[in-house]
């Protein structure tokens, strides 16, 4: 009798151990899902906020589909510095202020530079951004008001050969945007799994290995919609002025019962962010 009851006791607590544990691993793996939904929408509403597909000198967005885009990735700020001979800017010599925000270092293999020209300082419609491609890395340190570092530069701009002149009004103290060509996209890793990778061009166009970034995703668990100014949906990558994000995350285990087994929880987050300079 002793016996029998030890083991009804025993199967009893052994029982509430497994509940207990298999809800503290659904616990568990349901942050883990809600953890990836909200990274992943913030790391690509935070990346694509700052996309202008307006510039006249093209749209930010190189290449959009349902399943990933390719754009233009702003990594900091700096700013034009110390004059050289009499100018911020002359031909292809430029003066950055080694100061800086967001990305630490310019690499010639893959960054590019947004000159800010104010030209007439009374007038907004006037202002431009020069588009800039990095032909060396960074020289020794000149005087800056602290320190600079002089970085020889190619515009990349249809007709001009010569770089900036003086009537570009290109001043000391005018914003440079180191930028990057990346794609964000959703891959299948060797197990099968999906995440959001992303990928970055280098400036000979050879692209880098996808990076993952956040997931696992559902299958198929990443969707893009492109709207227009008029909420239209459009494939003119010059017209975006919104993105609709769709993400699908899932648990790294099937964690759910289900009258045939075991499956993956999932839960779903849909969000859209606005492009700057569209109106």
């Amino acid at each position: 009798m002793a016996l029998m009851l030890m083991g009804i006791v025993s199967t009893g607590i052994y029982t509430l151990l497994i509940n207990n544990q298999r809800l503290y691993r659904q616990q568990t793996q349901k942050i883990e899902v809600n953890d990836n939904l909200r990274s992943t929408v913030a790391i690509l509403t935070s990346e694509l906020r700052e996309l202008d597909t307006q510039d006249p000198l093209g749209s930010d967005i190189i290449e959009m589909t349902d399943s990933y885009i390719t754009y233009r990735a702003m990594r900091g700020v700096r700013w034009v510095c110390f004059p050289v001979g009499g100018l911020p800017v002359v031909g292809n010599l430029l003066a950055v202020d080694t100061s800086r925000f967001g990305y630490p270092a310019l690499d010639n293999n893959y960054d590019s530079l947004l000159i800010f020209a104010d030209s007439n300082i009374m007038q907004v419609r006037d202002d431009r951004w020069f588009h800039a491609s990095i032909t060396s890395t960074p020289q020794a340190a000149v005087d800056c008001g602290g320190s600079s570092r002089r970085i020889n530069f190619q515009l990349n701009v249809s007709g001009r050969t010569n770089g900036l002149v003086a009537g570009d009004d290109v001043v000391v103290g005018a914003v440079v945007r180191p930028f990057q060509i990346v794609k964000m996209t959703r891959y299948t890793d060797v197990t099968g799994a999906t995440w959001l990778g992303m990928q970055r061009i280098a400036t000979n166009g050879n692209p880098d290995q996808i990076q993952p970034v956040a997931g696992p995703l559902q299958a198929g668990g990443l969707t893009f919609v492109y709207y227009d100014a008029n909420g239209n949906v459009t494939a003119n990558r010059t017209q975006v002025a919104r993105i609709q994000i769709t993400v699908i995350a899932r648990t790294s285990d099937p964690v759910v019962q289900t009258a045939t087994g075991v499956d993956y929880l999932v839960d779903t987050l849909v969000t859209q962010v606005a492009l700057r300079n569209n109106r």
